[in-house]
């Protein structure tokens, strides 16, 4: 294996919870029940991609782009006055594969002005050879567009590549790109057993790293 490419929210940044958040202020406001299932439904997928969805599920393009707009907006709000929490054992996973001259990539559904200025504050930026942003593909995940265009400009083929991620979604898209799937979720195991997707589960980024080190 030559390289890991990480999904940023919820992998690298600990921003899920200030996602969830904000979603259900913007819900709030507009009126409308923000449940768990919902939540689910849009997990690691992109504010554009979570626009069209919304605009199928209540038939009002209006009203879903009025969800999006708040939701940026509260988002935003939270990190003018809230330093950026990175997960647990991301600083040292990047100091391991720098050791092992493994390259690293971010590759996230979020906007690249969104993503940067989390990933610059964070000190995060600098640590990856390649940064690939939702803003730049136009299909959004389970598409494997996003991972692809973060393999190429790796230099690397996918299947020499692992993709950690914390969402089903993020997931499906690594398994139809040919990558190598590490699932770490927020909360348990989302797939169904008669799924026909593979991935290796983990607890942690510390977990992931343990069993890297006995292969490589």
């Amino acid at each position: 294996m030559e390289a890991v490419i990480f999904d940023m929210d919820g992998v690298l940044i600990d921003s899920e919870p200030v996602s969830k958040l904000a979603f259900a202020q913007a819900f709030e406001v507009t009126g409308l029940d923000f449940t768990e299932a919902i939540y689910q439904k849009i997990l690691g997928r992109s504010l554009k991609d979570i626009e069209l969805f919304f605009s199928e599920q209540y038939q009002d393009t209006k009203l879903a782009a009025k969800i999006i707009t708040i939701r940026e907006q509260e988002f935003a709000r939270h990190y003018q006055d809230h330093p950026v929490s990175v997960k647990p054992g991301v600083y040292q996973l990047l100091d391991y594969l720098d050791s092992h001259k493994m390259k690293k990539a971010v590759a996230t559904s979020a906007k690249q002005s969104i993503a940067e200025e989390l990933l610059q504050q964070s000190g995060l930026f600098a640590r990856m050879d390649v940064h690939c942003y939702g803003s730049e593909v136009t299909e959004a995940k389970p598409n494997p567009e996003l991972f692809i265009k973060a393999a190429s400009r790796l230099n690397i083929s996918p299947e020499k590549a692992y993709v950690i991620e914390d969402s089903q979604s993020g997931v499906i898209a690594a398994n139809r790109g040919g990558f190598v799937p590490i699932y770490i979720p927020e909360e348990k195991d989302e797939f169904m057993n008669d799924h026909p997707f593979k991935y290796s589960l983990f607890n942690s980024l510390t977990e992931f790293q343990a069993a890297l080190s006995l292969k490589l």
